[in-house]
């Protein structure tokens, strides 16, 4: 995948997770609908500057959209075997009714149950 291709799925899913429609993130940074889209599906180069001000809107660091943080993610079959489980289709059923920081809320108690059983195996 390209750099710019990476960004763009970035810029996507920052967008998505601030809750702000295309349009809404288009007409803040005085881009039209498509062109927004042309830059989130990879058609399109971002200049710095205009990353600086997406990073500022979208409350991200510039960083997240730069470094390559595919490697942490997980693949098909890691999903797929995920999905077979009913409690965590159920926890996605659930949550996908939630605003983004609700959803943020709930990833980060998941994440500290994790880190308090991880302490109490040593």
């Amino acid at each position: 995948m390209k750099a710019y291709e990476l960004i763009g799925k970035k810029l996507q899913k920052a967008r998505e997770e601030a809750g702000m429609s295309q349009e809404e993130l288009a007409k803040k940074l005085g881009y039209t609908q498509a062109s927004l889209s042309n830059y989130e599906l990879g058609k399109r180069r971002l200049y710095l500057s205009d990353l600086k001000r997406i990073s500022h809107i979208l409350s991200k660091p510039i960083t997240y959209f730069l470094e390559d943080s595919d490697v942490d993610q997980p693949t098909n079959n890691d999903l797929n075997s995920i999905l077979k489980e009913q409690f965590l289709r159920d926890i996605l059923f659930e949550a996908r009714d939630l605003k983004p920081a609700q959803r943020k809320s709930v990833l980060d108690y998941i994440q500290w149950q994790k880190s308090k059983a991880k302490g109490s195996k040593k």
